[in-house]
């Protein structure tokens, strides 16, 4: 499957909000024809989880470059390191001991205009073309899975996740196991809860309306976090990947 040759246009930010530190962490790289693009939110607390963040994210840019491969094996087994790394990180005693961190990362395919993403945790990543939504990545936390029970998760632990990076025992993976063709203006968005939970679906949808760059978009997005105002903000960071033809 494939679609047509694309050029993206990417923009980042990550802010502190109402948080004492930035546990997010994000990076990207574009070669001939490929680009990695990779978001965590690191959970431990006291320096733990920004350490579990940014060692996946480096991690991932590190394997991916000598090896621009993009397929569902090859993200399997590149979160299955970033795992790995963050567990050898982790030092009995420290900050570190229980360290861990979500992920979610795509992979574009430029020259045929196709993508593949995976993630772990309640970081997404959302679709849109004509500012219309695809989808969105399925959290994996006890939230969503009381209300895929159809319970109500008023009074539970709503945060808490039930898949992350950082278990010797193992993680769940959410993979796209075929390629997702792209099209001139769609838009792919990865971000940590921060954002998300800040900013309903029509508002979100509403920040695209007239954008055409990944710049303009984003800086939306940031706006729209900051007129919500709450006053438990979380860390908010956000990739955008905006599709334009070759």
């Amino acid at each position: 499957m494939a679609g047509s040759p694309l050029t993206v246009s990417l923009a980042a930010l990550s802010e502190t909000g109402q948080r004492p530190c930035n546990e997010d962490a994000f990076g990207y790289w574009q070669g001939a024809g490929t680009l990695v693009a990779v978001l965590c939110d690191g959970a431990g607390g006291h320096g733990g989880g920004q350490t579990a963040a940014r060692a996946a994210v480096t991690h991932v840019l590190e394997a991916f470059v000598p090896r621009p491969e993009v397929s569902a094996r090859a993200l399997r087994r590149l979160v299955d390191g970033a795992n790995d790394t963050v567990v050898a990180r982790q030092v009995a005693g420290t900050p570190t001991t229980d360290m861990r961190t979500t992920i979610v990362v795509l992979l574009l395919d430029l020259r045929l205009g196709v993508a593949l993403w995976a993630h772990a945790g309640d970081s997404r990543l959302y679709r849109w073309r004509e500012a219309r939504l695809l989808g969105h990545t399925r959290d994996q936390s006890l939230e969503r899975r009381l209300l895929d029970a159809g319970l109500d998760p008023a009074g539970a632990a709503r945060w808490q996740l039930t898949s992350a990076l950082g278990s010797r025992e193992g993680f769940e993976l959410d993979v796209v196991e075929a390629p997702q063709v792209l099209a001139p203006g769609d838009a792919l968005l990865l971000c940590s809860d921060g954002l998300w939970s800040a900013l309903d679906e029509t508002t979100l949808a509403r920040s695209l309306v007239g954008c055409t760059d990944a710049d303009t978009w984003l800086g939306r997005l940031q706006a729209g976090v900051q007129r919500a105002a709450r006053s438990d903000q979380d860390n908010y960071s956000a990739l955008a990947v905006w599709c334009a033809a070759a």
